[in-house]
């Protein structure tokens, strides 16, 4: 039914229909409209989405034809946009015991049963929809797959929408979404596929070229990021976001002087863009010209003065210059605006360390390592605090919980073989220093950069010996 609506839906009488329902509205009169016309109707109401006039349209619908499956399946439907699942549900379940095998009932009750937060149903109800449609299979898949995705069950709309790429591989609008959801679910590799699939049909769509800059970016591939950023600006040179992605890339890529370019030329068409100033005065920092970099943030502060980045570049700057107040002062604000980032309380912990506030340092230190306990220079920080208020068991204690989270970091061992080995516990310092040696060895001389006197350890000698031998 929903195919004759679609035809009637297309034809030039839909036109025709809605004028003469919306003037019936308008006379409160009543006239008579057929099943086909007011499904034609109410798809139009909706595509609009003008939904009180569908509703009312459906509502019309159901006087004249109150027995029509296909216009109750329509009203379940509606009631479903309009949040109603119950009630959806209750249409729904009278309907299937008379039309037992429309594929549409199933795809309506699978849709509210997932907003129920009924996953596991929904799926048998989907299941169903599939295996009673007959026609366009890979549409049906397709939005079974959306409509698992903006639920949240990613994992779930992936499946179904490779289905939906089985069955139709030239589908377009599938490969999209598909690579898309391949993309949430981390599935990079996948997702790139896809990606490229479409590119394959339509290689001269700009937004799949942007999406496929921001998967490459992701994973570190600065290089091919650029690339499709720069397709997707050859195809729309309107694209602004394109054009703030690819400065970002070619900074992560470390080429700061093109990314400068880039983020200028942005910033001709938003110059209110406080993050743009604040990436720009990251690259200036990068290249070591502390004043513009400087210069920039503040730049980014005058548009928006909680920009807590912008603060924390600043803080950095007076931190490398030496000004420890001023820089403790900004970073303060920084984590005013936004505590919960693990290198603003790494850089509060140095500069309480430098300025021997060591209760402070502390705190700091405790939630860099908790909010980024992967983060080694977050530990390794902490600990050179401790060792160097003289409080060398403290230091040990604190790499020992780091090697818990990030057990082969082979500079965290190396520090550790040092401090075990100034407390005199060479056996255990020894343990750790060949973990380190089999996770880098040619970093061994870091060890004597810690503890000079480890040179004239037998035990260490012969080891450095020992691996020496496996290393070349």
């Amino acid at each position: 039914m929903e195919e004759d609506s679609r035809d009637f839906y297309d034809s030039e009488e839909i036109g025709e229909a809605v004028k003469r329902f919306e003037r019936m509205m308008k006379a409160n009169q009543v006239d008579y409209f057929d099943v086909f016309e007011v499904e034609g109707i109410v798809d139009y109401f909706m595509d609009e989405g003008q939904m009180s006039m569908a509703n009312l349209a459906i509502d019309n619908g159901l006087k004249i034809h109150p027995s029509s499956t296909s216009l109750q399946i329509k009203k379940a439907q509606l009631l479903l946009v309009d949040g109603k699942v119950d009630e959806s549900l209750a249409i729904v379940n009278v309907v299937e015991l008379i039309e037992d095998s429309n594929p549409d009932i199933f795809l309506i009750k699978g849709s509210a049963l997932i907003m129920e937060g009924l996953v596991e149903e929904a799926i048998t109800a989907f299941e169903q929809a599939i295996m009673y449609n007959y026609d366009e299979k890979d549409e049906l898949l397709y939005n079974i797959g959306i409509t698992l995705g903006q639920a949240g069950e990613v994992k779930k709309a992936v499946t179904f929408l490779e289905r939906a790429h089985t069955a139709n591989p030239k589908n377009e609008q599938v490969l999209y979404e598909l690579a898309y959801y391949c993309d949430k679910d981390d599935q990079d590799e996948k997702s790139i596929l896809y990606y490229n699939k479409y590119l394959d049909i339509d290689p001269f769509n700009p937004s799949v070229w942007y999406n496929l800059g921001i998967t490459f970016n992701r994973i570190g591939e600065h290089d091919k990021a650029i690339e499709a950023y720069d397709f997707s600006i050859a195809l729309n040179d309107q694209f602004e976001q394109a054009l703030f992605n690819k400065a970002n890339a070619l900074s992560n890529n470390n080429q700061y002087e093109e990314a400068i370019e880039c983020y200028l030329e942005y910033l001709k068409s938003d110059k209110n863009n406080d993050d743009a100033y604040c990436y720009l005065g990251e690259c200036y920092l990068n290249m070591d010209q502390y004043n513009d970099a400087l210069a920039n943030y503040k730049k980014a502060l005058r548009i928006n003065k909680n920009n807590a980045n912008a603060w924390y570049g600043s803080s950095l700057i007076r931190w490398i210059e030496n000004d420890l107040p001023e820089s403790q002062t900004l970073v303060k604000k920084a984590l005013k605006l936004d505590d919960t980032n693990p290198d603003f309380w790494l850089m509060y912990g140095k500069i309480n360390h430098e300025l021997a506030a060591y209760e402070q340092g502390e705190s700091a230190f405790e939630m860099a390592t908790s909010l980024d306990p992967d983060n080694r220079e977050s530990w390794i920080a902490y600990a050179e605090m401790q060792y160097h208020r003289g409080m060398l068991q403290q230091s040990i204690n604190i790499l020992k919980k780091a090697l818990e989270v990030i057990a082969d970091d082979s500079n965290i061992n190396y520090r550790l073989t040092a401090y075990l080995l100034e407390n005199n516990e060479e056996r255990s310092a020894t343990d750790y220093f060949e973990i380190a040696l089999r996770a880098d060895f040619n970093s061994y001389r870091d060890l004597f950069d810690y503890y000079p006197k480890a040179q004239q350890n037998e035990s260490i000698k012969q080891l450095i010996k020992e691996y020496q031998s496996t290393n070349y």
